[in-house]
């Protein structure tokens, strides 16, 4: 009974950036479409994604934005990284994500968002 809140399509990972190009010139004025893998490609309503959740919290919360921190790894966390005060790259990050990141984290088998919090939020 409800609107599907995202979409999601796999694809072989070689032609999936043109599948993603393709899919955001058809729909890209209602939808966002963008990649979390070399694999999926996601599909959402236009205007949501990481970035935008993390605003609605803040808000909500009343964080001011320079206590901001956000960790990731796939290209849809392009969005909440570039937002965030601080951006943060997990080592096994896609590449685009590691060059628009503050600070390049370990890997999530090396428990990279703990060693985060620790030097961002403990150690401080």
């Amino acid at each position: 009974d409800y609107n599907p809140n995202k979409c999601l399509y796999t694809v072989d990972p070689e032609i999936s950036e043109y599948h993603e190009k393709r899919l955001a010139e058809k729909f890209g004025d209602v939808l966002s479409v963008y990649r979390s893998t070399d694999y999926f490609i996601e599909i959402v309503p236009k205007g949501i994604d990481k970035a935008a959740s993390i605003k609605v919290l803040i808000d909500k919360l009343n964080i001011p934005h320079k206590n901001t921190i956000a960790c990731g790894d796939g290209f849809n966390d392009l969005s909440m990284i570039k937002y965030a005060a601080v951006g943060v790259a997990m080592e096994n990050a896609q590449e685009p994500v590691k060059k628009v990141a503050d600070y390049i984290t370990r890997s999530n088998e090396e428990d990279g968002v703990a060693h985060v919090i620790h030097k961002y939020i403990l150690a401080s």
